[in-house]
């Protein structure tokens, strides 16, 4: 079965790469005619993945001021590009196959290749690369793709899809500076490392009611708290965060909100159980509501998760707590941001101590 579906894979791989121009290496080897439509293609990745990427979508935009910009996405992140200043249009891929209605299909279809498709497509694979995303960069028929060096998806067969194949630097480097490298290659140039996510008024003045609405007082600073993450190996033990919690509010007398997912109600009421300082539980909201809470927070803690990227993009200082993956790589770049890194991989390593530290150092910085 494995043989027939690496055949399978084999036919596919030569049906689209054989609807692409042959591939070149190098900067800046663009087409004489004018781009005024580009498609961004991020739709295989998680939240915080999609956050570190809007640098490079606003290095695009600066290069191209022009053009009009759409962006594929997941639906789970689709609302985080909502008000992007960068963005014109935002496309939406589902992962799940009952997602797909014939409306929705023919929509999606239009939208990447109605209106003679798109002059450039630009895929944004930093880590692993996605068959999918190349299939809708091929469909848009951009006479220009381009995507970053990874292996081609069948040994056999050269590298046809990227018309750009941007270098993958062999240093350790920060995700952002790998999306904005495969930009560079367009002559997109982008100095700020900050995150573009906006929310509107009323969105933040519904996050102002959540926490009024839960006895959270404005005259005092507020301590965000997310708790939870989809890989338990990345979650910090709840001990140790009532342990910080509760020393938090005894020394610096915060607020402390804390905001969940869904399927996180059992851990919530496990932390609620551990401290012994008051707190107050977020509702489950829409995540553009959740990030509105997030926004009023004087300081937010968290797992390696997208609470993380949400929070700076809202400029929020954050201290972190990582065991997966590096901070160095994975963190937001501004100072504001504190990684803690258990170095074992081990993230019940990281010690009241050391958050503590960090949540000084946060203060002194405010």
């Amino acid at each position: 079965m494995r043989s027939l579906e690496q055949q399978l894979k084999h036919l596919f791989l030569r049906l689209v790469e054989s609807l692409a121009p042959p591939a070149h290496s190098g900067e800046n080897v663009l087409a004489v005619a004018p781009i005024k439509k580009i498609l961004i293609v991020r739709q295989h990745d998680q939240l915080g993945d999609l956050l570190i990427s809007t640098p490079a979508i606003r290095a695009v935009r600066k290069r191209f001021p022009d053009a009009q910009i759409a962006v594929v996405v997941r639906e789970y992140t689709a609302s985080m590009m909502l008000e992007n200043p960068s963005v014109d249009k935002v496309i939406v891929f589902s992962e799940k196959l009952h997602f797909w209605t014939w409306k929705k299909w023919r929509r999606f279809w239009n939208d990447v290749r109605g209106d003679g498709g798109y002059d450039c497509a630009i895929v944004l694979n930093t880590v692993s690369r996605s068959l999918t995303s190349d299939i809708i960069a091929v469909l848009s028929r951009a006479r220009t793709i381009v995507g970053p060096r990874h292996p081609s998806h069948d040994k056999e067969l050269p590298e046809r899809i990227y018309t750009i194949v941007t270098e993958r630097d062999p240093a350790a480097k920060s995700e952002i500076e790998r999306n904005l490298d495969i930009v560079d290659s367009l002559g997109a140039i982008e100095n700020n490392r900050e995150y573009d996510f906006v929310l509107t008024e009323e969105e933040k003045a519904e996050g102002v009611d959540i926490l009024h609405s839960m006895g959270v007082k404005s005259s005092r600073p507020v301590l965000g708290v997310h708790f939870g993450a989809e890989n338990s190996a990345k979650c910090l033990p709840l001990e140790t965060l009532a342990n910080v919690i509760d020393q938090s509010v005894e020394k610096f007398g915060y607020d402390v909100v804390l905001l969940r997912g869904p399927g996180e109600e059992k851990r919530l009421e496990r932390l609620m159980h551990l401290v012994t300082v008051p707190v107050h539980a977020a509702p489950v909201v829409p995540l553009r509501i959740a990030a509105a809470v997030i926004g009023r927070c004087s300081l937010f803690l968290c797992n390696d998760t997208g609470t993380l990227h949400i929070a700076s993009g809202l400029r929020v200082p954050t201290v972190s707590f990582h065991a997966l993956t590096d901070p160095a790589i994975w963190k937001p770049a501004h100072p504001r941001h504190i990684g803690i890194y258990a170095a074992d991989r081990n993230i019940g390593s990281i010690t009241v101590k050391e958050i503590m530290q960090a949540i000084e150092a946060q203060r002194l910085h405010a």
